[in-house]
């Protein structure tokens, strides 16, 4: 009987409050929502959905995939330079003080004083041209050599990347690349090439003109400066060039190291 009350009858409770709910309430309650006005699958699969004419409506991470496949990564290309090494000192003076003596035998000169002080000659773009020039060198220095440096090219990407500032300031330093190849090739030869450096004078001096005159978004304005700054050192160098006094490769090289020291700061830059 105790078993009768306290289990069999409410097993079959449940089971007819089951039967009632699956036959009668749910297919009730589906029915009402279903005839609930203004309201049906169409319109919430719409309602659901991205609406084009509504940026707001997107995501953040739709908006993040958006604006990273429309972004564009320039690259100032690098390169690689060929130096005559001709003495390394522990003492910067004693560098100073070869580069001197390369100046008075008529070899422009320069002293790279990171770690050892290492005095170079004679830059060039080209291993052979520098190979063909080492044995001029070696007459007065038999320990010269050709050592090579290699500078990587530094991938920068803007967050306004469309903006034209970004292409216009791509293809000044792909231009200004290119004429320092053209006044080093001449300017180790002796000759005069003073119409190549007003040439060039009067380039940079356009390309600094146009960055200067133009509104940079603030993603730019880190390179703007930079770029500014080199235009600025390269003019320096041009003006004070005088065939009569100009020692060959010396303003090839100061140039080269104008822009030397450009490519490591953008590529310092975050």
């Amino acid at each position: 009987m105790l078993l009768l009350l306290f289990i069999l009858i409410p097993l079959v409770g449940i089971t007819i409050g089951y039967g009632v709910s699956k036959a009668i309430i749910i297919p009730y309650l589906t029915e009402q929502q279903e005839d609930a006005p203004g309201v049906s699958s169409e319109q919430t699969g719409r309602e659901n959905a991205p609406n084009p004419e509504n940026p707001s409506a997107h995501t953040s991470e739709e908006e993040s995939q958006a604006v990273n496949a429309y972004q564009r990564v320039y690259n100032v290309e690098g390169f690689e330079l060929f130096r005559i090494q001709v003495g390394a000192f522990s003492s910067q003076e004693n560098a100073l003080g070869l580069a001197e003596e390369l100046n008075d035998r008529g070899m422009a000169a320069s002293v790279d004083t990171e770690g050892m002080s290492k005095v170079y000659t004679l830059y060039s773009f080209s291993g052979d041209a520098a190979a063909a020039r080492l044995e001029k060198v070696k007459e007065h220095y038999r320990d010269a050599h050709v050592s090579q440096i290699k500078y990587p090219s530094v991938d920068i990407n803007f967050s306004d990347s469309s903006s034209e500032e970004a292409d216009l300031l791509i293809e000044q330093l792909k231009e200004c690349m290119s004429m320092l190849v053209d006044i080093t090739d001449e300017d180790v030869s002796g000759k005069n090439i003073s119409s190549i450096v007003r040439e060039q004078e009067n380039r940079i001096r356009q390309f600094d003109s146009q960055i200067s005159q133009t509104n940079w978004p603030p993603s730019m304005e880190k390179y703007r400066e930079e770029a500014s700054a080199l235009y600025a050192a390269m003019l320096g160098s041009y003006s004070e060039y005088n065939h009569q006094t100009n020692i060959p490769g010396q303003i090839s090289m100061e140039l080269v190291n104008c822009y030397t020291g450009f490519l490591e700061r953008i590529s310092l830059i975050i």
